[in-house]
């Protein structure tokens, strides 16, 4: 299993801060969408490319349409793995995932409020994708084991599958024990008072 930290709302000089002290517990960092909406591709995902070469970024730019286009963008900004919405439509995913193809490289559909039967057509279409199950961060976790218990049952044949929204260290076992790829921790550790501490505990727990 590996771990996503996601950095979002907050400045350019203090995610740069948070990169320096987690980038060697994370093995993906997510730059969030308010981070990519305030400084634009090319002051977020771009410059963090350029200062830290070696780490592997999720661009969290939520596609929902303009797929073909908004993924070259961010691709071409140096990021590694964009992200599309559940509840595109199939052809803006396809137009994603073609693109994907095109630069080797990997991307996620958000799954967030997307229902059980849409997840089961989503995962049939695009095995290849990072589906990722997506708590409201508004929900504070409430709900989070129901919900990668149900979604797993319908992505069967994914190989990856990434868990969001409220992941704790309690909840990391339970994300292991469903066959969870990546879990997704915001801040438990963004907001934690050691955040290089708290990143390494989690990468522990989810490298056990």
């Amino acid at each position: 299993m590996k771990l996503q930290v996601a950095i979002d709302r907050t400045d350019l000089e203090t995610a740069e801060a948070m990169i320096e002290e987690i980038k060697e517990a994370a093995d993906i960092i997510e730059i969030g969408t308010s981070l990519i909406k305030d400084y634009g591709l090319d002051r977020s995902v771009a410059y963090f490319r350029k200062r830290f070469p070696e780490q592997c970024f999720l661009a969290d730019i939520k596609t929902c349409d303009e797929g073909a286009y908004e993924f070259r963008k961010t691709y071409e900004a140096g990021g590694d793995i964009p992200t599309v919405m559940g509840f595109s439509s199939v052809t803006t995913i396809r137009a994603c995932a073609d693109v994907a193809r095109e630069f080797g490289k990997e991307y996620m559909i958000d799954l967030l409020e997307v229902p059980a039967e849409r997840i089961r057509v989503l995962g049939e279409a695009f095995p290849e994708a990072v589906f990722c199950i997506h708590l409201p961060s508004d929900r504070q976790g409430e709900g989070l084991a129901e919900l990668v218990r149900s979604s797993v049952r319908e992505l069967s044949g994914v190989r990856k599958i990434a868990a969001a929204g409220g992941v704790t260290l309690d909840t990391v076992p339970l994300l292991k024990e469903c066959g969870i790829e990546i879990g997704i921790v915001g801040s438990a550790i963004t907001k934690s008072g050691n955040k290089r501490e708290t990143a390494a505990r989690f990468a522990g727990a989810v490298r056990m």
